[in-house]
């Protein structure tokens, strides 16, 4: 009888064991919860000393994917997409000119590689009785393995796997970037005229197509363990500017090389989390305009312009 209560035990502690989700199962469940949820919600985006309020809204109706992203402050602008259609609603023309687009704040966590994830980051769950926007939470955080990223802090909806808070911090735990929720609903009525715009407000329509695919003229000597192109080849953003992309899972670094006739030191502004960089360099006789922006440290930045080259013909 104690053999058989002994094995029942091991038994249900070893279900138990492989029934607890990991950080990783977390991530993913937040991933693929941003396209299957319905929601209707209000979060604060934090970032360089400024804050400003949006309301998101997402649901399926008619069989038409639906959403929307709302500036609450200042010039109340917003983005709604209908399946691929995309157009941004501004209250005048005017404002369309003085004014900037909102960016879907969740679309850095539409794919992540968990492998590239688990060479960057210990990730760990750091607790599981938070409280965010009324809704209890899993803290998960992502700890970078060297100087080359930044760290990551992940409120995440027990019940559903919705993304409740995102930290971005520094090496020193320094705050660069939040974004918060303060109000959520996960059962919205929503109606297609939620995501019609109004007869006043001026609108421009944009189609997003894809760059053409060219062949990568130029290499990196180094890359921080994790990091790897998303591409193998280029993208190729207007005649003479092409494009590369770097990522560890979590971060991403744009890499434009455009041929030019102008020569620039090397500078850096910061945005929060993002850090931009630019210098011109020589090649032969030519001269690019090498341009980096990325959600990575500055020191990342610098050493990527420093080991960026021409790739060789037998690559």
């Amino acid at each position: 009888m104690r053999k058989v209560l002994i094995c029942a035990l091991m038994t249900l502690l070893s279900i138990s064991a492989w029934a607890t989700p990991s950080g990783l199962d977390w991530l993913s469940r937040m991933t693929e919860s941003f396209e299957e949820l319905s929601y209707d919600g209000v979060f604060v985006h934090q970032e360089a000393g400024m804050m400003n309020s949006m309301r998101i809204r997402h649901g399926l109706i008619g069989g038409v994917d639906y959403e929307s992203l709302e500036d609450l402050d200042g010039q109340r602008i917003a983005v709604i997409r209908a399946d691929d259609s995309i157009i941004c609603v501004f209250p005048d023309k005017e404002d369309y000119a003085n004014g900037y687009v909102p960016g879907e704040p969740f679309k850095r966590f539409a794919k992540l590689d968990k492998e590239r994830l688990q060479r960057a980051y210990d990730i760990r769950i750091t607790d599981h009785s938070q409280r965010i926007a009324s809704r209890q939470a899993v803290k998960i955080k992502l700890v970078p393995k060297d100087e080359f990223r930044h760290g990551h802090v992940f409120w995440i909806d027990k019940d559903n796997g919705f993304l409740l808070k995102h930290d971005v911090l520094d090496h020193d735990n320094q705050l660069l970037e939040r974004i918060q929720f303060t109000s959520v609903t996960f059962a919205p009525d929503l109606k297609e005229d939620d995501f019609t715009p109004s007869k006043e407000a001026y609108i421009q329509r944009f189609v997003e197509v894809e760059p053409q695919t060219v062949k990568r003229n130029w290499q990196f000597d180094w890359l921080p363990t994790g990091f790897d192109l998303v591409w193998q080849e280029a993208r190729q953003m207007n005649p003479q500017t092409n494009m590369m992309l770097l990522s560890d899972g979590m971060s991403t670094v744009s890499v434009f090389v455009e041929q030019t006739q102008q020569k620039r030191p090397q500078t850096f502004m910061n945005m929060g989390a993002t850090v931009a960089g630019e210098q011109s360099i020589n090649v032969d006789d030519k001269t690019y305009l090498l341009t980096m922006v990325g959600e990575v440290p500055a020191i990342t930045i610098q050493r990527l312009m420093a080991v960026i080259m021409p790739k060789q013909n037998d690559d």
